[in-house]
């Protein structure tokens, strides 16, 4: 058991509740977590990635990593910067880029995001077929032949993208969160509608998906960017409405919480905000504090 896992200033911890807090990896920001099925990846910008199959963690990558995800055929991505994926199929031992992506980044000229040297890999999700991958500046394009072609979507879509979602089970579902908010696409990410109704702050951080009919979402929004002045919000209703979360007495924190569903539970959520840690069982409707005292998390995954 890994516990659940919190990207922090001074590495990566493991939060097991009601054990003290370990550190996995010391020393980098850990900014981006992944884990399925056994696998975790952690990645740091202008550091590297750092991965997870079962004994111990142990660097497995170097590189300004902006984006980490593990693939339902258990594949392992990593976004970088300036724009650049990279792929292995042999569980972290070698990377193979996914050179065409630069072509894409360099023909088409995309703005720099604020904060950054250069537009980069923000996010990779999962449709039924191929690779969707979001650029900071430059929306999300999409591969059906593994990486050797890239075609535009996005339509609808703020172009910085700061992360996307796909839906568990609904494989052509995404969700994207931006500059400007919150998007929802439901055809593989040809085109999104953006999200409202309820928020009161437009810079968006993580979200997770509980499935249903409707999905019930928690989204975590800030009102300025990087992440300043945070707040939780829960949708009943697959993102048409949104309302506050309260945890414990707080609806406000000074950075964005981050919040995450455990990979093959239907309602199990975990959120971390301020210096707590926190687990809902029932989609994100009531919560727990499971651990407290913590470094504020940047990035959060759960590996039960």
């Amino acid at each position: 058991m890994l516990g659940i896992l919190l990207g922090v200033d001074e590495g990566l911890l493991e939060v097991v509740p009601g054990s003290k807090p370990e550190h996995a990896v010391r020393g980098p920001r850990i900014a981006a977590i992944d884990y399925r099925d056994g696998i975790a990846l952690a990645g740091a910008p202008s550091e590297g990635a750092w991965l997870h199959t079962g004994r111990r963690w142990g660097q497995c990558f170097d590189g300004d990593v902006r984006a980490v995800r593990v693939a339902p055929d258990r594949r392992l991505y990593i976004g970088v910067e300036p724009a650049g994926l990279f792929v292995s199929t042999d569980r972290g031992a070698t990377w193979s880029e996914l050179e065409t992506l630069q072509h894409v980044t360099r023909h088409h000229q995309f703005p720099t995001p604020a904060g950054h040297r250069a537009p980069y890999v923000s996010g990779v999700a999962f449709p039924k077929e191929g690779l969707l991958v979001a650029i900071g500046g430059g929306s999300v394009w999409h591969s059906h032949d593994d990486g050797k072609s890239w075609l535009r979507r996005g339509d609808g879509l703020d172009p910085q993208v700061h992360a996307t979602l796909e839906h568990p089970e609904q494989r052509d579902r995404f969700f994207a969160t931006t500059d400007s908010g919150v998007f929802r696409s439901d055809d593989a990410g040809f085109s999104w509608v953006q999200s409202l109704g309820g928020l009161d702050r437009s810079w968006g951080g993580t979200v997770a998906i509980v499935p249903g009919a409707p999905d019930r979402l928690v989204l975590a929004m800030s009102r300025h960017a990087p992440g300043r002045d945070g707040a939780l919000f829960r949708s009943a209703n697959g993102g048409v409405s949104w309302s506050r979360l309260m945890l414990g007495e707080e609806d406000e924190w000074d950075l964005a919480p981050v919040v995450t569903r455990v990979w093959d539970s239907e309602d199990t959520l975990f959120a971390a905000a301020g210096d707590k840690v926190w687990g809902s069982h029932d989609g994100g409707r009531n919560w727990l504090s499971l651990a407290e005292g913590l470094p504020t998390a940047h990035a959060i995954a759960c590996a039960l």
